[in-house]
């Protein structure tokens, strides 16, 4: 962790500094890593930040506003309650207030929020930025290594649901992104994750059903 904390230390001043920020929030990544690290969460953890961060070093040059995608993917699971259903306005507004709290406009801070809430994933988006997001959390529906591993710790998170019920509302968050023609967005994520995400998703449910039976 304290190789990685510097990494991440590193790159937050960096982020700040690009946009050109009057101050550099610290103590907010404190809270971030913090958020990140606690000790209910299976999935929504470090590694699933620093896999998105990572994702989206790789597609930077699709961006629009390549700081602000960044700052979302920072953000997008600050908050997570499995127990409740607000966790993305949650995290967008932490992310709004960290941004006013630099010096940042009011512009940027809505349109990282706004981001922030296209990973809701109930609904199309049609802006680019938004897109890009929503397609680098949803990549491990498309990884052959670590699908499974991923299914595995949602169902942690989840523990405290029937395993019945689970099952049941599992179904049908994974038919719904199953449905969704395509289901990425940017040809570069649907180059990359399309084929075998389909594959994934229909096993799993496949799994679940079988074990409704």
């Amino acid at each position: 962790m304290n190789c990685k904390r510097t990494i991440y230390i590193d790159r937050w001043q960096q982020l700040w500094q690009n946009l050109q920020a009057p101050r550099v929030p610290s103590e907010a990544l404190e809270q971030l890593l913090q958020a990140y690290s606690s000790p209910d969460r299976f999935y929504h953890t470090l590694t699933h930040l620093q896999d998105c961060l990572s994702k989206f070093d790789a597609a930077k040059s699709l961006a629009r506003c390549p700081e602000q995608v960044e700052l979302a993917v920072w953000f997008h699971d600050a908050i997570y309650d499995p127990k409740r259903t607000d966790n993305e306005q949650k995290s967008a507004e932490w992310a709004s207030s960290v941004i006013h709290q630099s010096g940042l406009s009011s512009d940027i801070a809505e349109s990282v929020s706004q981001l922030i809430l296209a990973t809701r994933h109930n609904s199309e988006v049609s802006d680019r930025d938004a897109q890009l997001l929503v397609d680098i959390d949803l990549s491990i529906l498309g990884s052959q290594a670590d699908f499974w591993q991923y299914e595995e710790n949602i169902r942690t998170e989840y523990a405290w649901v029937p395993v019945d019920l689970f099952r049941q509302k599992r179904v049908e968050i994974l038919r719904g992104f199953l449905e969704r023609q395509p289901l990425y967005y940017l040809d570069a994520f649907r180059e990359q994750f399309e084929v075998q995400a389909r594959v994934n998703l229909r096993d799993a449910i496949a799994k679940l059903e079988d074990h409704q039976k």
